[in-house]
């Protein structure tokens, strides 16, 4: 069995995987349960051994959206409540309380690996994984193996690729980064904004989509709009990284029925590709639990 927790802006998701990633157990919290009392390291561990209970575990892993030393298991940059445990060796610190081996590895990359082995991306050569959700994830996954480049950020910034060179700035220091259009927490500002009537569900993405579908054109302005910039983040993708498949996550990709064929229309269109077309781009198959799977397969 394997064990694996995914740290997000938002939420925390742990789970037990048989061989075959299928979920033993699988328990989604909110991450101020976590980091609005008592230790937040200590709740994670105290967290993941409830998980567990008494399961044997081969290997596990923790995902987490910021930048991670692979070899030493250090955090070493995060915003937001991932900063309490900047610079604490992660994997120390798990395997010294659970006792197997340990893996730490940025979310994106962990969503990436569990989308490549079992999800979306079985059988790619080169497949790059977005994720529109609190950010925008990226991380390419080639011939069987993660991309890390030269250091910790390596292939995880696609979310900051700059679609507008005269856009608002961005926390990275950027101009008109992708994540400040196309991540969720964008399209609900953006959907808010433009859309007064709506801004008071509690779904504003899954009522913005709904409506989307009825065809009122106050609404496809706003959702073209959001199609094009998301194309021209993918397009640029797969001209830097030559993937034969993109998988698209997170969950503004819950309505992927709406936004996937005419994205894919343009994405073909705008691609220099060799055949013409070849990129498949996909939906997530394992959605909520990609993270927390890939991570716990990263051991072997």
């Amino acid at each position: 069995m394997r064990f694996g927790m995914d740290f997000g802006g938002t939420n925390i998701k742990a789970g037990v995987f048989d061989e075959d990633s299928k979920p033993l157990n699988f328990v989604e919290k909110k991450l101020v349960e976590f980091s609005e009392r008592g230790n937040l390291l200590e709740n994670l561990i105290n967290h993941a051994k409830s998980v567990i209970g008494n399961i044997q575990i081969k290997s596990g892993g923790l995902a987490i959206k910021g930048l991670i030393n692979t070899e030493t298991g250090v955090l070493e940059n995060d915003i937001g409540a991932g900063q309490m445990l900047a610079g604490i060796n992660l994997k120390k610190a798990f395997v010294d309380e659970l006792g197997f081996t340990f893996a730490v590895e940025n979310d994106a990359r962990a969503y990436a690996w569990g989308e490549y082995k079992f999800g979306a991306g079985r059988g790619s050569k080169a497949m790059v994984c977005m994720t529109l959700g609190t950010g925008y994830g990226c991380a390419l996954v080639a011939d069987g193996k993660q991309y890390c480049g030269s250091d910790s950020s390596g292939g995880l910034l696609g979310g900051h690729i700059s679609i507008d060179r005269n856009g608002p700035e961005c926390s990275c220091g950027n101009k008109g980064c992708l994540e400040g259009y196309c991540s969720a927490t964008a399209l609900t500002k953006k959907v808010i904004e433009s859309h007064s009537d709506i801004s008071s569900s509690d779904e504003v993405l899954s009522e913005f989509f709904n409506r989307v579908k009825s065809g009122n054109e106050e609404y496809l302005k706003t959702f073209n709009q959001f199609i094009d910039d998301l194309s021209i983040g993918i397009v640029n993708a797969i001209h830097a990284y030559g993937p034969d498949t993109v998988v698209l996550g997170g969950g503004v990709m819950k309505s992927a029925e709406v936004i996937l064929p005419p994205l894919i229309k343009i994405v073909h269109k705008r691609a220099w590709t060799v055949p013409k077309n070849k990129v498949q781009i996909k939906k997530s198959l394992l959605g909520n639990n990609a993270a927390a799977i890939g991570v716990a397969f990263l051991e072997n």
